[in-house]
Parts: structure tokens; C-alpha cells; sequence
């Protein structure tokens, strides 16, 4: 699944693109926007990143790569936050700052922290977050995404694929947009 080219047909015009490359989609009000995808990473970005947290958790499962190559994670439709690269710019507005991409680095360090947290990160990789939903999601060894309680990291659901769960959080998130239902937090 194209999710970007999904994002880019559904929102139509009603998008702004920063200096950094971040693409703000689906104006709710005053600066909240609904959906943001963030420039590309490239293949150095990926080995960096890849050695920056190969010793936390292992190799970027290849699906994630593929996922990071067309945008360095995401925040759709106020469904999911799913990580991405730190790239630390100079000069970067507020707005270009609050738009950055949840940084992989600092969420998984929140697992270090839970002797729970420790023992997941042997068999999944974690990538991403739902705060509307309350939980995280993780790749297993074969990359099908694992929904968890956070916290507690209790299975909830599984989805085949990264693929498959992007299909479904745009199916969902689409419909909210038409329909003009947003989230406030």
C-alpha cells in the first residue's frame, strides 16, 4: 500500500509543506494538523540509524526500512505516531520543531527503562505508538505488527503486515477526515 499517495489524494490541497521537507495534512484548526509525513530518509540516514540503535534493538526490520525511505515515520490521522530518524536541523522554526518525527532513539529508550520493556525488545521491535488507543506496536521476527497494551505490554491484536496496518489506520482515518471528526487533546 502507497499510504503517501493515499494521504496526497485524500487531503487534495489542504496541506502545507515546511522547509524541512514535513508535509502538514488536514488543517483541524490554528496550527493542529491532522496528518504529517516527514521527508524521506536515504541509505546513509538508514545505516546510521541502524547502528545507532543496533545495540537496543537489533537490525530495522526491512519493511520499516521501505516505510522510512518514503518518509522518516509519520503521525497520521491522529491514529498513530510512528517513529523515525532524529536529524537535529539548526534553525529550525517552532513549528518546523513540533513537527519533527517521533525519534526512535527516545522511544525505545522508554522500554530500557521497564524490566518488562528489556525482555520484549529480545524478540520485537518496537516502532510505534497510538495515544489515542493507549498502546504501542512491534514487529516480530517474521514482521507482522504486534498491537500492546503500553505499559503493561499485554497482546491485544495482530496485523500481517506493516502494510496491513496502515490500510487499516487509513481506512479509519480517512473517513474521520471526511466526516470532519477530529481528536482533541
Amino acid at each position: 500500500m502507497d499510504i503517501i499517495k493515499k494521504i496526497e489524494e485524500l487531503y487534495h490541497e489542504d496541506h502545507r509543506k515546511l522547509r524541512t521537507g514535513t508535509i502538514l495534512y488536514g488543517n483541524v484548526n490554528d496550527g493542529i494538523w491532522h496528518t504529517t509525513i516527514h521527508a524521506p530518509l536515504d541509505l546513509n540516514d538508514l545505516k546510521e540509524l541502524n547502528c545507532e540503535i543496533s545495540n537496543i534493538q537489533g537490525q530495522l526490520p526491512a519493511s520499516y526500512q521501505n516505510f522510512l525511505m518514503k518518509t522518516n515515520g509519520a503521525y497520521l490521522f491522529d491514529l498513530i505516531h510512528i517513529t523515525g530518524k532524529s536529524r537535529n536541523q539548526k534553525g529550525m522554526s517552532h513549528e518546523e520543531k513540533i513537527h519533527e518525527p517521533r525519534y526512535l532513539e527516545e522511544f525505545l529508550k522508554d522500554f530500557t527503562l521497564s524490566k518488562k520493556g528489556k525482555a520484549l525488545l529480545e524478540n520485537y521491535f518496537f516502532f510505534a505508538e497510538s495515544y489515542v488507543n493507549g498502546t504501542v506496536y512491534a514487529f516480530d521476527k517474521d514482521e507482522h505488527v504486534i498491537e500492546f497494551t503500553d505499559g503493561r505490554y499485554k497482546k491485544i491484536r495482530e496485523f500481517e503486515s506493516l502494510d496491513v496496518l496502515l490500510a487499516r489506520v487509513f481506512e479509519t482515518g480517512s473517513e474521520d477526515y471526511r466526516q470532519r471528526n477530529f481528536l482533541e487533546f
